[in-house]
């Protein structure tokens, strides 16, 4: 991952933020493989905008509300992609 644009006031929200992009980026780029996108392969650039929590993590790991945001933010792409394809 290379970061453009700005930067995470912490270390866990900048591997929380890379983790977003990854995963964003990973279901893209399967869902190309699978044929729900008719395209070739290319590059994937992820922009992302998070808001700023008030859930602030002191432990390692994700909170629970982390981890629920994240879950429904991905549940959301892959229906977006899956919407696009039809």
């Amino acid at each position: 991952l290379t970061p453009l644009l700005g930067n995470a006031p912490s270390d866990h929200l900048q591997t929380l933020h890379s983790l977003y992009a990854s995963q964003v980026a990973t279901i893209v780029w399967t869902a190309e493989t699978d044929g729900l996108m008719q395209a070739d392969r290319r590059p994937i650039i992820v922009g992302i905008a998070l808001r700023k929590s008030s859930d602030v993590t002191t432990a390692e790991g994700l909170s629970e509300q982390e981890r629920a945001v994240f879950i429904g933010v991905m549940e959301t792409v892959q229906e977006l992609l899956a919407q696009r394809s039809k």
